[in-house]
């Protein structure tokens, strides 16, 4: 009877240890149930935080092509830059060039001026000349005129005397005329009245 109750005894010990085992058991089943949806959010979040990761990722690639692609551009824009400092540098060589030839062009306008001064001094002393020559041709034009005037007077004096003359000679000459004749004619009767003779002298 003892051993009974000591074994019933020991049997409910077991049963209360059972009991207990499974009571650990369930804790243990329900702390992994937790920790296993914990691991489950977890991964959610792991997944979640991978998308996030990827898309960052694609950003990042995207981002560093971007800069490839603005990294290639800068180098071209400073190939471009390059170029066109170099097209500058020439423009500005060219640009020196061109106030080296003004520069020798002003000297020369400048030499040509004083040429053009010294020619305006020239002709200004020239037209002084021309200026007293034509106060002579006048002076010397008045006194042609006034010589004219009195050739002109001349003349009418001349042609009078030359009408004079005219009438003059033209008498002379009617009177010459008239001599002549006559001294034809006693030509001619003087050389008849020869041979008159002539025809009554003896053979």
């Amino acid at each position: 009877m003892a051993e009974l109750q000591a074994g019933q005894r020991a049997l409910q010990q077991d049963v209360a240890e059972l009991q207990a085992g499974q009571r650990a058991l369930e804790s243990t089943v329900s702390q992994i149930q937790k920790d296993v949806t914990q691991l489950q959010e977890g991964q959610r979040a792991l997944q979640q935080d991978v998308a996030e990761l990827q898309a960052g990722q694609r950003a990042l690639e995207s981002t560093v092509s971007q800069i490839q692609k603005d990294v290639t551009q800068l180098q071209e824009g400073q190939r471009a830059l390059q170029q066109d400092v170099a097209q500058l540098q020439e423009g500005q060589r060219a640009l020196q060039q061109d106030v080296a030839q003004l520069q020798a062009g002003q000297q020369a306008l400048q030499q040509d001026v004083a040429k053009l001064q010294i020619g305006q001094q020239k002709l200004e002393n020239e037209m002084a000349d021309m200026k007293q020559s034509l106060g002579n041709v006048e002076r010397t034009q008045e006194k042609i005129l006034e010589e004219l005037r009195i050739s002109k007077n001349n003349q009418a004096h001349i042609l009078n005397d030359l009408t004079s003359m005219k009438q003059s000679v033209d008498l002379t000459v009617t009177y010459l005329q008239r001599r002549t004749d006559v001294m034809f004619d006693k030509m001619i009767e003087h050389e008849r009245q020869i041979l008159n003779l002539k025809s009554h002298l003896p053979n």
